[in-house]
């Protein structure tokens, strides 16, 4: 019995290796945004010890114009870190959403080919299945004729 083969493996292939690199895509966006979110979280816990230890100083009278200039600057400048991280962010979890898709559509896609493929392959065994019963219909009719041509002999 000949044995079933796919003749767009190669379109399956390139399907599965699609789908796995937009995985891939989409789980180092994911990461690089758990990245963004931590980078935030630091630059908001940062602000906070900061507000913290300016009214620590403030109650012990250790507040100079100098060192509040300082203290301005710097919140000034975590103030603009944390800007540009939460457009990072934005955009990044933008681009997230496309992978996303990304990913679904080649899913789709090489769900669609392996669909394909075994529909193929239920075709050839059923195609497989009608040429042996048809050989095992020959034969079995060979071998009454056989019989009958053998008791037509003797007699």
């Amino acid at each position: 019995m000949a044995t079933f083969r796919f003749r767009l493996e190669f379109l399956l292939d390139l399907k599965k290796r699609l789908e796995e690199e937009a995985a891939a895509r989409q789980a180092k966006r994911l990461a690089s945004i758990r990245e963004l979110e931590g980078k935030i979280a630091a630059i908001e816990d940062r602000r906070t010890s900061l507000s913290t230890e300016l009214t620590r100083k403030s109650e012990v009278g250790e507040v100079t114009p100098a060192l509040l200039s300082l203290y301005s600057d710097y919140q000034v400048k975590l103030l603009q870190d944390l800007k540009k991280a939460d457009e990072l962010l934005l955009l990044s979890r933008r681009e997230l959403a496309k992978e996303q898709a990304a990913l679904r559509k080649a899913l789709v896609e090489r769900q669609l080919m392996e669909k394909i493929k075994e529909k193929k392959a239920e075709a050839f065994k059923a195609e497989e299945l009608y040429k042996e019963q048809n050989t095992l219909e020959e034969l079995a009719s060979l071998m009454k004729a056989r019989k009958i041509r053998m008791n037509s002999d003797a007699s």
